[in-house]
């Protein structure tokens, strides 16, 4: 028996800091869509050769993960997050230059890339299961909220910085907001582990949380992994191939679901407000889902949040077809509900079976996956509707990428590891 301790747990610390980091460096990366409107209207250029942009933005954020994860893994939060912060405040002001394709690949598409990366989801995950066994997935719920905040508030407060001051200005204003406000309270209040602080996972003397790794499936000993060994499994890959299906859905629809929505006559700051309820019903589900997980299981979690998200995308399907603003509504409830309750699953699934030192260097990889799927949604998107004018094809894609993602979380098998 272990009792906890009467010190107030810094875990829950890391959890708030972690989320405001998500909410606003994610927020300025889901606010893409919004500029993305504002660059078509003022310089014309087509939609799949604008989405281009983010599609690289996406490919270089998958393709730096390996960097990130090797630095947080050696040095620690303390040093990731701040240069990090100073990074992407430097790309922002860098991005607001912007006057050419070339220039919007090259900041938009992989400076950006680069310095959302480093304050991003892979390395803020490899540091939960650090800190929470017993009520990991409600933990990885609340970080991942910030990623839902951060759309609900930051997509239409960009709206009216864009419609008050230029896209331009809009960048130079975001950029001050990381320098002077993620820079220091990372360097301020993160830390890699509860050893740092004296304490324990959850706050407890001892670890009453034995784990059995899929590789030993009889031992309640846990097994420490390497980026090596987690290579070596089935489980691994299949978690990859969700990951990579999580980043096509979200990313198709981050560009595309606002310039849809104006296309259908509704305005820019409506289509905005929804891009935003959209993070923030993500941010509940994953909170409910993360904790539902705990309880139930992932795959069971992850099944509910499936079937959710799939019924919120037929919405914004049929809406394309029958002007129903409750259909707009049904979308934004059902797909945000659905699809903000995956992140938590997937994360936990991952730190569940591969836990480890090497956490950082393994969700690096995992984030490649979804930075191809990421470019691949957001391109996809505009190639199709370039060539027939409509978005049914990608968002029937998106579908089908949701019920193999859900596919993958039950191939990988979370319920074969006990905790107890």
């Amino acid at each position: 028996m272990t009792a906890p301790s009467h010190r107030f747990y810094y875990g829950w610390v890391i959890v708030a800091v972690s989320c405001f980091t998500l909410a606003v460096a994610l927020g300025i990366r889901w606010s893409f869509g919004v500029f993305y409107v504002s660059i078509l209207n003022e310089y014309g250029w087509g939609r799949a050769e604008t989405a281009g942009a983010f599609s690289l933005g996406m490919l270089i954020h998958g393709f730096f993960a390996p960097v990130t994860g090797t630095i947080i893994d050696r040095f620690g939060p303390r040093w990731l997050f701040p240069l990090g912060a100073l990074f992407l405040s430097i790309c922002l002001v860098a991005a607001s230059y912007t006057q050419t394709v070339w220039q919007l690949y090259l900041y938009f598409g992989m400076v950006i890339g680069i310095g959302i990366n480093t304050l991003s989801y892979s390395p803020h995950m490899s540091l939960i299961p650090k800190w929470f066994i017993r009520r990991r997935g409600f933990a990885a719920g609340l970080v991942l909220a910030g990623m839902g905040l951060g759309s609900m508030f930051m997509a239409p407060l960009v709206e009216v910085m864009i419609a008050s001051v230029g896209w331009r200005n809009a960048l130079l204003i975001l950029a001050a907001c990381v320098l002077c406000i993620l820079v220091p309270v990372t360097a301020i209040f993160q830390r890699r582990s509860p050893d740092e602080v004296g304490q324990y996972p959850d706050g407890v003397a001892t670890n009453v949380c034995q784990e059995k790794s899929p590789k030993a499936p009889n031992r309640n000993t846990r097994i420490l992994w390497t980026l090596r060994d987690a290579l070596c499994t089935g489980p691994f890959w299949w978690l990859f191939l969700t990951i990579t299906c999580h980043g096509f859905i979200i990313n198709m629809l981050v560009v595309h679901q606002m310039v849809h929505v104006v296309d259908m006559g509704y305005s820019a700051i409506m289509a905005a407000s929804l891009l935003g309820m959209v993070g923030l019903l993500g941010s509940i589900g994953g909170i409910l889902c993360g904790s539902f997980s705990d309880r139930v299981g992932r795959e069971v979690a992850c099944t509910y949040g499936s079937l959710c998200a799939i019924m919120g995308v037929l919405f914004l399907v049929l809406a394309g077809y029958i002007q129903s603003t409750w259909l707009l509504y049904g979308f934004v409830l059902l797909y945000g509900f659905g699809q903000g309750a995956l992140g938590p699953v997937t994360a936990t699934t991952t730190g569940d079976l591969f836990p480890g030192n090497s956490l950082g260097r393994i969700f690096a990889v995992m984030t490649m996956g979804f930075g191809v799927g990421s470019a691949f949604g957001a391109y996809i998107g505009g190639y199709f509707y370039d060539l027939t004018g409509s978005y049914l094809i990608p968002f029937m894609l998106v579908l089908g990428s949701i019920v193999v993602a859900a596919l993958g979380i039950w191939m990988a098998a979370p319920r074969r590891l006990r905790v107890v």
